[in-house]
């Protein structure tokens, strides 16, 4: 009986606890946060307990638990019934705990733990064991900053850098080997709240990202490189940061022997390497051997040893940023470089060594060739395609969200598609389509039901609904985005005629109702090639020199276009030279002649890149969109893969730079791009290639497809 009323008073003790604790583990964070940054140094806060939380007092117990009912039920058991009293309070304010009144009983109350409920938004992650001989971060001591493990992304780097050795140091300790600081604080606060001037030089300060891309890599990387850098932190002495200035020579055709007077030194008989057989220190993955054995006391470096400078910061980075994968590589060996056998004295590859290359050559090459641009894209290749049917559906919904401008569904949307793209046999059911990467539970269900019935109900609602019918109307008005069209709907109008004669538009807007039919026409292939030659003598007569290449949809062999791409170049011009020339010169002579109707958007004359309008050929009068665009001669050759398209084999190879540590646009192809928090861009990188199209697809390492390969 005892042991029972123990039970129930443990029972409505937890209950108070539970109205009196918060669920939402982001607000303990905050608090937390507030309290290290107020000012509060890390010896006030050693061993100090989190802030109490307040009692709630008067608890109803109609809203906590389910009230139990006081008539006895009928039937043969009804002796089994619970009487419950209502707490009252007593002086204080305190609230007396209620008494229970139970009669024969068939059991005791479950017993529970005291440590309070756990968050509901407390996130699961399920460890994993991994092999000690790639636990990497073993003997290393990793303290947080945060140091807790509230917020659900700290907790999950937490425990993986422990699945990976690491050791957490919940308090500051003496051994601490790594300091791993949240992205959004600065070196300044970890120092105030550690109640420090500065950190021990054993100890290692790097950003949050450190640990995962040791991780990526299955090694310990240089924490001096940039990019690990926190924000605030002292450079290290001796150690340069990474230069961007336009001396810099690219990495491709860097000379192998150094400049006079920085010739790496020579060791002498008297000054012997310790193990002939090993690579030099800098030529392998970087290991922190001090932070790895605590009690080890850091050698002094040899004054005949050549230091580390920038250009080996920049090699090393490039190296761990070579093929970076999209997902990590399962089964990637930590070994720098393969052994050298004894018996083989001139170093060859061993056949597991070979073996292993190839292994890992192919991993490497099957995530490359999941990119759009990796694949060559047809119109056979894409009518071959056995699920032919349904992406062009898929299609349809993603052009109908794309003006919607419903951006996480164009993503998904394109995500399956692309994925549909690369199967060899055709989706059938949703369990098919579930086993695919990248198609979730409602795609799924939409492709089973294109292939059953051959429609798609969604698309059809979304492409019958007079609302939608007229906003696409108004969408093909030039100047008319989304937002604008359907603020035109809201305020009544329902034809081209109502926004003719009530609309209050712009001039391009007029120009875009009155010329509707003409601008909403294809053109023809020949017409396009029309266009361009007539351009084409206007441009020469004034620079014989000027070439004017056809671009877009046209350049990738289409039978018609959309509208008239002009690309405008010279192999020794420059930017201003060539705006300054269109605008003042050609641009007038060409209204002049009549060909040209129109501007539409007009470029700065201090550094546009384009003019856009309206032409029309003597022979029909049609009004057709035209794009005159101004490129460098220097920059001919990204141009050329920007201005060719289509959309999406642009974003596969520009995705496909930036997973290599790369930057690619329509002015070239660089790297060594450092960027910030949300992706934002710190520095312009280093220039690779701009002027050769064929170059920039061999750096990439994507074969090169001709335009006409371009049709994703």
């Amino acid at each position: 009986m005892a042991q029972n009323l123990a039970n129930k008073e443990a029972f409505f003790n937890e209950l108070e606890k539970m109205g009196s604790m918060t669920d939402d583990s982001e607000d303990l964070e905050d608090e937390e946060f507030a309290r290290l940054v107020s000012g509060t140094t890390g010896a006030q806060n050693k061993g100090a307990e989190p802030p109490s939380l307040p009692v709630v007092k008067n608890i109803d117990r109609t809203r906590s638990m389910p009230q139990p009912s006081l008539r006895s039920p009928a039937g043969p058991h009804s002796d089994d019934t619970i009487t419950a009293q209502e707490p009252s309070l007593v002086a204080g304010g305190d609230i007396k705990k209620p008494t229970m009144k139970r009669a024969a009983t068939t059991g005791t109350l479950p017993e529970t733990k005291a440590q309070g409920p756990v968050s509901k938004k407390r996130r699961s992650y399920s460890a994993k064991a991994v092999p000690e001989q790639q636990q990497i971060f073993k003997g290393l001591v990793f303290f947080f900053f945060l140091n807790n493990d509230i917020s659900p992304l700290r907790r999950m780097r937490i425990q993986r850098a422990q699945e990976y050795g690491a050791t957490w140091a919940k308090e500051w300790v003496d051994n601490v080997s790594h300091v791993i600081v949240d992205n959004n604080l600065v070196f300044q606060d970890l120092i105030s709240y550690l109640n420090m001037k500065s950190l021990p030089e054993s100890v290692v300060c790097v950003d949050e990202c450190y640990p995962s891309e040791c991780i990526k890599f299955r090694s310990i990387l240089n924490p001096m490189q940039m990019r690990f850098k926190v924000n605030g932190s002292p450079s290290p002495s001796g150690v340069e940061e990474p230069s961007t200035s336009a001396e810099e020579v690219v990495a491709d055709s860097l000379p192998l022997k150094l400049p006079k007077g920085q010739q790496p030194h020579t060791p002498t008989p008297s000054q012997p390497f310790d193990n002939q057989s090993n690579p030099p220190a800098d030529s392998v993955p970087y290991v922190d051997e001090t932070s790895a054995n605590p009690g080890k006391e850091p050698e002094s470096k040899n004054s005949d040893v050549r230091e580390r400078d920038a250009l080996d910061d920049i090699i090393d980075e490039t190296k761990a940023a070579k093929d970076l994968p999209l997902d990590s590589l399962e089964a990637v060996d930590n070994d720098a470089s393969p052994e050298i056998s004894d018996e083989d004295p001139e170093g060859s590859e061993s056949e597991a060594d070979k073996k292993k290359k190839q292994k890992e050559d192919a991993e490497i090459d099957a995530w490359q060739q999941k990119f759009a641009c990796m694949q060559r894209h047809d119109k056979s290749s894409n009518s071959d395609n056995p699920n032919s049917r349904t992406i062009d559906v898929l299609q349809q919904m993603l052009d109908y969200y794309t003006r919607t401008s419903d951006h996480w569904r164009v993503l998904a949307y394109r995500k399956a598609i692309s994925a549909l793209r690369r199967q060899r046999k055709k989706i059938v059911t949703k369990a098919q389509a579930l086993a695919i990467q990248g198609i979730g539970q409602r795609l799924a269900d939409k492709i089973e039901e294109i292939v059953f019935t051959n429609r798609l109900r969604r698309l059809e609602y979304a492409n019958y609904t007079p609302e939608d019918l007229i906003v696409q109307e108004f969408l093909g008005v030039y100047g008319a985005g989304i937002s604008q069209a359907s603020r035109w709907v809201a305020q009544g109008y329902r034809s081209l005629e109502d926004l003719k004669t009530k609309a209050n538009l712009n001039k391009v807007q007029q120009i875009g109702v009155e010329h509707y039919h003409d601008f909403s026409q294809r053109i023809p292939r020949q017409e396009v090639s029309q266009h361009g030659e007539i351009a084409r003598r206007a441009v020469q007569q004034v620079d014989s020199e000027m070439q004017v290449i056809i671009g877009g949809s046209y350049r990738r062999g289409a039978s018609d276009s959309g509208d008239v791409d002009l690309i405008i170049t010279k192999s020794d011009a420059t930017g201003d030279y060539i705006r300054a020339m269109m605008l003042d010169v050609v641009v007038p002579q060409l209204f002049k002649q009549g060909f040209l109707q129109t501007g539409l958007a007009t470029t700065s004359r201090v550094d546009g890149s384009k003019w856009h309008g309206a032409s029309a050929l003597p022979s029909n009068g049609i009004w057709r969109r035209i794009d005159l665009l101004f490129v460098p001669g220097s920059e001919i050759g990204a141009a050329m893969i920007y201005f060719t398209g289509n959309d999406i084999f642009n974003r596969s190879m520009r995705l496909l730079a930036s997973k290599k540590g790369m930057r690619l646009n329509q002015r070239g192809l660089y790297t060594d791009v450092l960027r910030g928090e949300q992706r934002k861009k710190l520095n312009t990188g280093r220039l690779l290639e701009d002027r050769d199209e064929r170059r920039i697809f061999e750096i990439l390492g994507v074969p090169w497809r001709p335009p006409e390969h371009r049709i994703c």
